[in-house]
């Protein structure tokens, strides 16, 4: 069955029992999700190889055009997607992509147009979503391959791990935009040594020994260009699922982990950064820090309270990526700056571990002292890894250094939000490319990026949104809480969006969006970082620590 949602928008509906696909594919969550992403995979390659997103050459007015089919096409990780669905409660399986009917200007061309929609359109049905034109080993695979990596993930916990890193892993990527894995005689699988591995049980195949990384503080270091850098980045993307084939599809991250960079020039509103800050120029209270333009060190404090609000357990960090001055202050500097109102990570990873179980995961090429702080302590030397504790220990012993630790880190913060109409208007939030979301309802120079031009909310460091289409998912959702009267407790924002999710899958996050099928799965946590880094928030007179926005005034 094909039904036509608008003059773009087309959803293929097959009964499951007449797919032929067998039930033991979907006979859970996980495993409904992995299989419909290989029949997305399968459906865009069959649009590419037959040259169906090929529109007609001549874009000229007059002459003819359209005819192209698009789908949301996936990249390396394994997400749910709405352009895929499998319903349990009509037994279907629906195909959500787009296509352009040919044209001469307002003309349907009907001969190019039968031949799309009586021709190429069944043909994608019976290659797409029939069991028996589909490559069965490669879906079975594809299948218990997911599965596995999601139960490994669900082990990290009870092991007392925060990350797992595979040996024979593929870390590093092709280079530039290519997100593939490196190929070559240089590359270098990941080995750990036999004496500090780890095993993780797998669902489909035998257990699986590498690199764990236990909780608390953990230090990533080594030279430069000897991969700790490209170790960390893994992890980050280990929260995800990924293809077999990619290299880190046995790489698997606690789900919460959150990396935290600096983010020079965004917006925070009344987050309490106490922990890392006091006694401002100005007099500005720390527990409800509020700015337009935050500075590295401030923003990389903003960012670490708001991922702990949402349910963080793990912070990933990267030397290159922070400011100096909010990882370390050495005794010269206490020495030279005695009015500092920064309190470096570093006084205070220790109490977040021991009072919050938050464990930080740090790479470190320069700042030495942090080797004082640390439980573990891993080195990148020529991309093979090896933990270093005993050796960091007697080089702290060796050359000492006196480093401040915090007793306690205090209680974690918590808002509620609380957005206005004028969110919604103007059609409402979307995604610009994987970065940005345009929210025209904020058209006021004031409220504008330092990095664009447009009103919107700037994402670009937001590390761990790896698709467009979880942009415009986050465009979507924020488009829904603006309709909402309620204040929306962010401490529960991720809980509710996945209850949502599990219940009605994607479309339930916003039901009075069409449903064209460009949606992909992301975190409540992605959902918070929007929402944080929304310009023009102002205090609620009525309701104490509620944040509305009102876009006329914003200092």
């Amino acid at each position: 069955m094909t039904q036509l949602l608008n003059e773009h928008t087309l959803t293929l509906v097959k009964y499951q029992q007449s797919t032929g696909i067998p039930s033991s594919l979907f006979r859970s969550r996980i495993r409904k999700i992995a299989l419909a992403d290989f029949l997305t995979r399968n459906a865009a390659q069959l649009i590419h190889d037959k040259q169906l997103d090929k529109d007609a050459l001549d874009k000229g007015w007059p002459g003819p055009r359209g005819g192209g089919f698009r789908i949301n096409a996936p990249g390396q990780q394994v997400l749910e997607r709405n352009n895929c669905v499998i319903q349990e409660s009509d037994s279907t399986v629906e195909l959500r992509f787009t296509v352009s009917l040919p044209s001469r200007g307002r003309t349907i061309l009907i001969t190019q147009a039968q031949k799309i929609l009586a021709d190429a359109i069944p043909e994608l049905v019976r290659s797409s979503l029939r069991f028996s034109s589909l490559r069965s080993e490669e879906l079975e695979r594809h299948v218990c391959s997911v599965e596995d990596q999601e139960h490994m993930r669900s082990q990290l916990r009870e092991l007392g791990l925060v990350a797992f890193v595979a040996n024979g892993s593929i870390l590093p990527r092709a280079g530039g935009a290519y997100a593939r894995p490196m190929s070559g005689p240089n590359v270098v699988p990941f080995q750990i040594d036999a004496a500090h591995q780890v095993s993780l049980q797998r669902l489909n195949k035998p257990p699986v020994h590498g690199l764990g990384i236990p909780t608390g503080v953990t230090i990533l270091s080594g030279g430069g260009f000897h991969g700790k850098s490209t170790l960390l980045k893994a992890l980050e993307l280990g929260i995800y699922n990924h293809i077999p084939g990619d290299g880190r599809e046995l790489v698997v991250t606690d789900p919460t982990s959150v990396k935290i960079r600096a983010e020079d020039g965004r917006s925070v509103f009344r987050t309490d950064i106490t922990p890392y800050a006091t006694n401002i120029p100005g007099g500005q209270d720390t527990r409800q820090f509020t700015t337009a333009n935050a500075s590295g060190s401030t923003s990389m404090a903003a960012n670490i309270q708001e991922a702990l609000e949402v349910g963080c357990k793990t912070l990933l960090i990267d030397e290159d990526s922070s400011a100096t001055n909010f990882l370390i202050r050495d005794k010269r500097m206490q020495a030279l700056i005695q009015n500092e109102p920064i309190k470096p990570m570093i006084s205070r990873a220790r109490a977040l571990a021991k009072f919050h179980g938050i464990s930080t995961i740090i790479v470190i090429g320069g700042l030495g002292d942090w080797l004082s702080i640390a439980d573990n302590v891993i080195v990148m030397d020529s991309y093979r890894p090896s933990f270093r504790n005993d050796e960091a220990r007697l080089i702290c012993q060796s050359h000492p250094s006196e480093v401040l630790s915090l007793p306690d880190y205090g209680d974690l913060a918590r808002h509620s939000v609380q957005l206005p109409w004028a969110v919604s208007a103007f059609r409402g939030p979307n995604a610009r490319g994987k970065d940005f979301i345009v929210v025209l309802g904020l058209n006021n120079p004031k409220l504008r990026s330092n990095s664009d031009a447009d009103p919107g909310i700037d994402l670009s460091s937001v590390d761990q949104i790896v698709e467009t289409g979880q942009t415009r998912l986050l465009a979507a959702v924020l488009a829904d809480l603006a309709r909402r009267t309620a204040p929306i407790d962010l401490s529960n924002l991720s809980q509710e969006l996945l209850q949502t999710i599990e219940r009605e899958g994607l479309d339930g996050v916003n039901p009075m969006h069409p449903r064209v099928g460009d949606w992909v799965w992301t975190r409540g946590i992605e959902v918070a970082a929007m929402l944080c880094r929304l310009r023009g928030l102002k205090a609620d007179s009525y309701h104490k620590g509620i944040f509305s926005l009102l876009s006329d005034d914003y200092a």
